[in-house]
């Protein structure tokens, strides 16, 4: 297994797969006179726009190493968070979590360019805004204009719901405030109820003298 020479940036994360393979026990296999393997887990690293470069190690010795990064102030609580989840969500056969819009699930591109990225090994819309010279040269013809239309749409996406926010809180204000005064009028009318309802008392007559 490698020594995991790839830098891990905080803001582009590598794609981690995970698959259970043998490894021999070596003075086991010498003590028995035969063959002792034992399943292990191995962790395939491939950074984000690179589908010619994969480290892998075993996930222990993986994990191990991220700790101690994490300790030296190397990587964020966050990235690790990510490793580590997607480590679990194999674990437990789930789907490992994807920051951001898969490229799959992208409406602005078709079939075709759909694979170009995805064999660029670019997986998702955030990843394609970001993408490195490098990556952009894996896509081939059309990936600077596609890098461009990836940005466009995460900048249009993100003040179109910005203004839907801002929409929905004024809509919550309104439909409070029109809460409050059906109340206060309800309150109005059952006051009004009430003393529309009470017996009117006429003073007595005096005497006459």
């Amino acid at each position: 297994m490698s020594n995991m020479p790839i830098a891990l940036m905080e803001d582009s994360p590598p794609y981690l797969d995970f698959q259970l393979g043998v490894k021999e026990l070596r003075n086991e296999s010498i003590k028995a006179g035969r063959k002792i393997d034992e399943d292990v887990e191995i962790v395939y690293i491939t950074p984000m726009g690179d589908n010619k470069t994969q480290n892998e190690d075993y996930v222990p010795d993986w994990l191990s190493h991220l700790k101690d990064r994490l300790h030296h102030n190397q990587i964020s609580q966050k990235y690790y968070d990510f490793c580590f989840e997607s480590y679990q969500a194999w674990k437990h056969k789930r789907a490992a979590p994807v920051t951001g819009m898969p490229i799959e699930q992208w409406p602005q591109v078709t079939k075709a360019q759909v694979r170009m990225i995805t064999d660029a090994n670019i997986r998702t819309v955030e990843d394609l805004a970001k993408a490195p010279d490098e990556a952009l040269g894996a896509i081939g013809m059309g990936a600077r204009e596609l890098k461009r239309k990836a940005e466009v749409y995460l900048k249009s996406a993100a003040d179109h719901g910005a203004v839907s926010e801002k929409v929905n809180d004024l809509e919550i204000q309104v439909k409070s405030a029109n809460d409050e005064k059906d109340e206060m009028l309800q309150r109005i009318a059952d006051l009004e109820a009430k003393l529309s309802e009470k017996p009117v008392i006429k003073p007595k007559k005096g005497k006459a003298a």
